[in-house]
């Protein structure tokens, strides 16, 4: 090997040492940087004859990239578990603990104790204030309860709306940095860019799930868990949301815009098509998918089920049945039912009735259940099949409700029954082989000075009875919000008891409201039921009232054990990652002192060429 040889491959040596030098003095200063990925120099040999030198020097991240693509995976889905225990934590503190005494279970078995009371001594004034007073508490409750949940939807409307515009804003940095990583030689500055443009990727996973890929050019491309592209050397898409602020009960996301109440989040691509991201299931994952979750399905459940509480006690304290009666009377064999619909129309509506007969041949007992609604209602199909729901308008007199029945019973096969109107407000169905087992009706007692046992204990906004129609069902949406006790029986509180004229001991009104929500058992609306929408809820309003309170609290301990199962996987996973990118001040001591013993050899062969030639110039 000649001198200018060696003297050429000591120099290379010598320069590439000194970038190892640096890169390792680079690592140890910045040991506790955020985001900071340890680094080495990597040489390539060049052999020119029979001569190997170093022909080129690069600065390598290092870094295992199948870690650090499940690493930014686990931070989405633990961004997402975050955002729900939290908000479902916020929830559980607006119910109360079970048995608490701000709980809604508590205050609810206050007013039912409060009944209990009433009926063992109707007379006393002190204990119909009493009912008053924990019947105004459990209102508010349900108040405070409703407008709480209503301000955990806003604030996940204005989380979706946040993390909509910090989405935008880092595509927009990835833009830049990855477009300059990709003009850029593969030096220490490179590098640094790369951790950039990683630390804006970990941003990125907490509000959408990602997957990432990159190039030969180092151009990262991503696209989201649903497959939908994000990212490829430059932002793939453009978000936007239309914020809705202070969102109420009836503001709920849909499909038509003329009927979304919340905002919905589009996504404009390059050729200016614009889609829907909530329609689309774009976000799968993190906080954007967790808010939009938590305001559409979790916390409208959770409005819907104080909304059916709301219901059903204002329903059941109001409620009125009319019994039928044989005929014709006995002795003579019974071929049919006479019902008497003369109630005062001012303090009573009719809501629904209902005709049971048994089928020929012998089978299930059918039931015809016909609700008042405006003539052409399409109603929905109900889950028996041995129950037709039927509408027809009760508004036009015995007569027609008796020609509409008719109607209704021919239509849908059940012949051989004739529906009539004898006289006055008697409405008649008979069947000569005495085939007619049930006709009843039930009403809503709108006024609190009927001579009825139910009485409109609570009442919709404005002081107006929440009748429980089906042509009025859009109302228990929010009701919960709305509800109050009745300014009538505040002013006179001796309607607890009954109208005027009855005697001040008389127990069958405050019986009646007690056995009513608690010993009755109901049908809940199945969107609203605690055990989900394929298991129906049947019981009292108590066992209703008490279901709903531990299934939230059973709900957010899930949450939290959901958050924490993956809060663990996901510092699990980081410490995998910072096994080789994290700085060990003690190995780069170590490399140091290899790179230093390397700087000093060559700096010798270079000194040693040196006085070799000083040599063979004086010769």
């Amino acid at each position: 090997m000649g001198l200018s040889t060696s003297l050429n491959t000591a120099i290379g040596g010598l320069n590439a040492t000194q970038v190892g030098i640096g890169v390792v003095s680079q690592n140890v200063a910045n040991a506790g940087t955020t985001g900071y990925v340890r680094r080495s120099v990597s040489t390539a040999d060049s052999l020119s004859g029979l001569t190997i030198g170093v022909q080129s020097t690069q600065v390598q991240r290092l870094l295992d990239k199948i870690v650090q693509h499940q690493l930014w995976q686990e931070a989405s889905g633990a961004a997402y578990t975050s955002t729900r225990a939290s908000a479902l934590s916020n929830l559980d503190k607006l119910y109360g603990a079970p048995g608490s005494a701000t709980a809604l279970d508590t205050i609810f078995n206050k007013f039912t104790s409060a009944l209990q009371s009433l009926q063992n001594d109707p007379s006393s004034y002190s204990l119909r204030s009493q009912v008053i007073d924990s019947a105004t508490q459990l209102a508010r409750q349900l108040n405070t309860l409703s407008n709480g949940v209503q301000a955990l939807r806003s604030q996940a409307e204005n989380g979706i709306a946040t993390g909509v515009a910090k989405v935008n804003d880092l595509l927009g940095a990835l833009t830049k940095v990855n477009a300059r990583i990709v003009a850029s030689p593969n030096d220490s500055a490179t590098a640094s860019l790369r951790d950039q443009r990683d630390l804006i990727l970990s941003e990125l996973s907490q509000y959408v799930d990602i997957k990432t890929t990159e190039d030969a050019r180092g151009s990262v491309s991503i696209v989201t868990g649903s497959g939908t592209q994000l990212f490829d050397g430059q932002a793939a898409v453009t978000f936007s949301f239309d914020e809705h602020t202070g969102l109420g009960p009836d503001d709920q996301w849909s499909t038509d815009p003329a009927l979304r109440g919340v905002g919905t989040i589009k996504m404009k691509d390059a050729s200016g098509n614009v889609s829907d991201a909530i329609a689309n299931r774009i976000f799968r994952s993190g906080e954007i998918a967790a808010n939009i979750e938590l305001r559409d399905k979790t916390l409208v459940q959770a409005q819907a089920q104080l909304d059916e509480i709301a219901a059903q006690m204002a329903k059941a304290l109001s409620e009125n049945s009319i019994q039928s009666a044989a005929y014709p009377p006995a002795p003579a064999a019974r071929t049919g039912l006479d019902l008497d619909l003369g109630f005062d129309v001012t303090k009573q509506q009719l809501n629904t009735l209902t005709f049971d007969y048994v089928p020929t041949p012998a089978g299930p007992a059918q039931r015809f259940t016909f609700v008042n609604a405006p003539a052409g209602t399409t109603l929905p199909i109900g889950t028996d099949p041995n129950n037709k729901v039927i509408a027809i308008d009760f508004s036009a007199g015995p007569a027609a409700v008796a020609t509409q029945i008719q109607a209704a019973l021919d239509a849908n096969g059940a012949t051989g029954f004739t529906v009539a109107n004898p006289s006055g407000s008697l409405l008649r169905i008979t069947e000569p082989g005495g085939r007619v087992s049930g006709l009843g009706a039930q009403t809503t007692v709108t006024a609190a000075d009927a001579g009825t046992p139910g009485l409109p204990l609570f009442v919709d906004a404005g002081n107006k009875p929440y009748v429980a129609s089906y042509d009025e069902a859009a109302r228990k949406v929010g009701l919960a919000g709305r509800i109050s006790v009745n300014s009538d029986i505040i002013s006179d509180r001796s309607l607890l008891v009954g109208p005027a004229g009855t005697p001040a001991g008389d127990t069958t009104r405050p019986s009646a409201l007690y056995d009513r929500l608690t010993g009755s058992v109901r049908s809940f609306d199945n969107r609203s039921s605690p055990d989900g929408a394929t298991a129906p809820f049947s019981g009292t309003i108590t066992n209703f009232v008490q279901r709903v309170v531990s299934a939230q609290g059973q709900a957010v301990e899930a949450a939290k054990r959901l958050d924490e199962g993956q809060q663990v996987a996901l510092a699990s996973i980081q410490s995998r990652f910072q096994e080789t990118a994290q700085v060990n001040v003690d190995q780069e001591m170590s490399m140091l002192i290899e790179l230093q013993t390397a700087y000093a050899a060559n700096a010798r062969i270079i000194s040693t060429v040196k006085e070799m030639m000083d040599v063979l110039l004086r010769v």
